[in-house]
């Protein structure tokens, strides 16, 4: 039986194209779930017609991905990571945090279940990662994991801080002069509650 495909059917074909099925299959399967029609004269030149159509989105989608992998192919990306002995991670790295990262880095839009990792990131590195367009447009790209900022885990920002905090301390303290007034006065204070009346 010759049927026109709706839909894309794995193992049969893409929609609208004519194809020639097992009556069975067609009439217990394709027909009843919508997935074929019948080929009549009529329906045949609306196929073609429609598979031309087909033919052209799926063209032009197969532009817009060439077109994004051309522009992740390459690329590096860093993620800063917390570390810890022998340059192991807390935790791993994600294809999220990649495409993340590819986000904020190259303005990628990129969704996390396209990237496939060549392995599991768990120490510092540069890994390999392929980004998965579909119809079998790769991109491949690298991802290097670097340990944090310095300043970031708190340790570096503080002992840049201490010099600041002396420095405006001394600015705020008053002159050698008034100083030893202010020890004067509390030791006469001091000296006058101790002598006898």
């Amino acid at each position: 039986m010759k049927v026109i495909l709706t839909q894309t059917v794995p193992g049969v074909g893409d929609a609208g194209m004519i194809k020639e099925v097992a009556d069975g299959y067609a009439r217990n399967f394709l027909l009843p779930k919508g997935y074929a029609i019948v080929a009549t004269r009529g329906s045949v030149k609306q196929a073609e017609s429609q598979a031309e159509l087909y033919a052209r989105k799926a063209n032009k989608a197969r532009g817009e991905q060439e077109k994004q992998a051309a522009a992740v192919q390459d690329k590096t990306v860093t993620i800063r990571a917390r570390t810890g002995s022998e340059n192991r991670l807390y935790g791993s790295v994600t294809p999220a945090d990649v495409a993340e990262a590819l986000q904020s880095q190259h303005s990628i839009t990129l969704d996390r279940r396209k990237i496939e990792m060549d392995e599991a990131i768990h120490r510092l590195g540069t890994y390999k990662a392929t980004a998965d367009f579909g119809h079998g447009i790769t991109a491949s790209f690298n991802v290097e994991v670097a340990s944090e900022v310095a300043g970031a885990s708190g340790k570096a920002s503080r002992a840049s801080e201490a010099p600041e905090a002396e420095a405006a301390a001394t600015a705020e303290a008053p002159s050698g002069d008034a100083a030893p007034e202010a020890g004067e006065e509390a030791l006469t204070e001091g000296s006058a509650e101790a002598t006898p009346s």
